[in-house]
């Protein structure tokens, strides 16, 4: 029977749900209340009616981060409580900072706002899914530079593809991530965007390829990384599996984000399981 913390990532994350429930036992738990963690926070901005609640809903995952008593604090919150549980306890100084920095990038992604451009996007992706990746791999026991990276860049690519995938549904709730530079050099605005005027899905398309192309080089740099790293980072490197199988969707959907390729995108199951067969961590 899975915990509800694990229930919510399956429900929510299921990439990520699968990145867990590959690692090696001992950990999953920690990886689920992680993953939960960071499905809870990216559903504020979307959830909140405006940004001040949506800033009280963030402060609360301060909070727990800093609270003398993290059990006492979380009580009656089922993610809450395995955060406590299975993270805080795992984390040194500095994961207990990239959590609160996680928390800190979720604040500023309440804004409705379009990222300038692609580099823009990239480090929207690097402050939640990369950052995220990281404090994964930390809580594998894993520490050195390399493995770090590798997680850094290999969550940012990956965070890159489910942004552009989840173009549709962010455009719908009034926040498209696209580059704001890249629609206007397709001569179509933010605003066209959102009133449904991108009629062919010029910009769209523009957008979400500048997206993969700058995912395409964090994916390389994962690559080059992973080589070195750790064994036991392997259930985050994983996530190059993920998103070289996600960039490859796109490319086929010409970019465009309502194919049906690209909405019925499902992780690469068989060859999860393969590499962790084969790697065995």
């Amino acid at each position: 029977m899975l915990s509800p913390a694990a229930e919510q990532v399956r429900r929510q994350d299921h990439a990520r749900f699968i990145l867990a429930l590959l690692a090696p036992p001992p950990a999953q738990p920690a990886l689920f209340a992680l993953f939960a963690c960071h499905v809870e926070l990216a559903r504020v901005p979307i959830v909140a009616s405006e940004p001040m609640a949506g800033a009280f809903r963030l402060q609360y995952w301060r909070d727990l981060v800093s609270a003398g008593n993290p059990a006492a604090a979380a009580r009656g919150n089922p993610v809450a409580e395995a955060v406590a549980a299975h993270v805080l306890p795992a984390l040194n100084v500095r994961g207990e900072t990239l959590l609160v920095d996680l928390v800190d990038a979720c604040a500023d992604d309440l804004a409705p706002d379009p990222p300038g451009d692609a580099e823009g996007v990239r480090r929207l992706a690097e402050r939640t899914s990369g950052m995220l990746s990281e404090l994964a791999v930390r809580l594998l026991g894993v520490e050195d530079a390399a493995s770090r990276e590798m997680a850094r860049h290999a969550g940012t690519a990956w965070g890159l593809v489910a942004m552009a995938r989840a173009t549709p549904g962010l455009i719908a709730a009034g926040r498209p991530r696209l580059p704001e530079q890249t629609l206007l050099n397709a001569g179509i605005t933010p605003a066209a965007v959102l009133a449904g005027e991108d009629r062919d899905r010029r910009g769209i398309r523009a957008g979400v390829e500048a997206m993969a192309a700058v995912a395409e080089e964090d994916l390389a740099s994962a690559r080059n990384r992973a080589t070195v790293s750790d064994p036991r980072a392997r259930p985050m490197a994983r996530q190059i599996i993920l998103a070289r199988h996600g960039l490859r969707t796109l490319r086929r959907a010409g970019y465009d984000p309502f194919d049906s390729r690209v909405a019925m995108m499902r992780p690469p199951l068989v060859r999860l399981v393969i590499d962790r067969l084969i790697r065995r961590a």
